[in-house]
């Protein structure tokens, strides 16, 4: 099984297991930054996430961003901030889905890109919408190219292209997560040996082309455990 739970990015001077309304969740840091910037993974579903979100703005009084996965699947992102620079959208959204009808409306999803970049701003760093855009689509896109090629493939009667499609998918929609934060200029680092390291290097070699490299220091930062899910890569 993947990760069922929310990420949650914010800027605090204490642990963000301290802040209301997540004392009493089973909390895990999964890395920080220098400026106070921390991301936690908070197992298991929230009962409300927009109550979350505007709780820890409230504490905070800084910009917050989380992001429920259902079984390292798909994704939903939802964004707020002291100044009303909120947004939400869905990565990897099902099929059939008002999130999977959004991806395909070139003018909304560039509006939700707009708001992300206001968003990225109010919290202190400047982003490119284009790219912005991209990060958000590219679960989606990724894996329906994936999907298509896996039926060409089997069609083909070609097994060994099958099998190279299914080992170059991404199987893990936080890889997506951490892709979109590095774009918008929030890439936290991950101690090294991690599970969450291995997802953050994924992550990283999808954003080579990003202004922040804080996902180098992935590599770099001192070990801390997480279990493996399963064998999914």
């Amino acid at each position: 099984m993947g990760f069922t739970g929310s990420l949650i990015l914010a800027r605090t001077l204490v642990p963000l297991s301290e802040l209301d309304p997540l004392v009493g969740q089973e909390v895990e840091l999964v890395g920080h930054r220098d400026d106070q910037w921390q991301l936690a993974a908070v197992d298991g579903h929230a009962p409300d996430t927009p109550g979350w979100a505007a709780a820890l703005v409230d504490t905070t009084t800084a910009p917050v961003l989380i992001a429920v996965v259902d079984d390292s699947d798909s994704a939903l992102l939802l964004a707020a901030s002291p100044g009303g620079h909120g947004w939400i959208t869905v990565l990897n959204a099902p099929a059939g889905s008002a999130g999977r009808a959004a991806m395909a409306d070139t003018r909304a999803m560039t509006a939700i890109a707009e708001q992300a970049v206001a968003w990225a701003v109010e919290a202190g760093h400047t982003s490119d919408t284009e790219a912005v855009l991209d990060a958000l689509c590219a679960a989606d896109r990724d894996n329906r190219a994936a999907d298509t090629a896996f039926s060409e493939a089997l069609d083909a009667g070609d097994l060994a292209a099958a099998d190279e499609v299914v080992r170059r998918q991404i199987s893990f929609i936080e890889v997506y997560v951490l892709r979109v934060l590095a774009v918008l200029g929030l890439a936290v680092p991950v101690p090294e040996g991690s599970w969450w390291a291995h997802l953050a290097s994924q992550a990283h070699h999808g954003c080579s082309g990003s202004p922040d490299t804080a996902l180098d220091a992935a590599a770099r930062s001192p070990a801390a455990g997480r279990r493996s899910p399963d064998g999914r890569t």
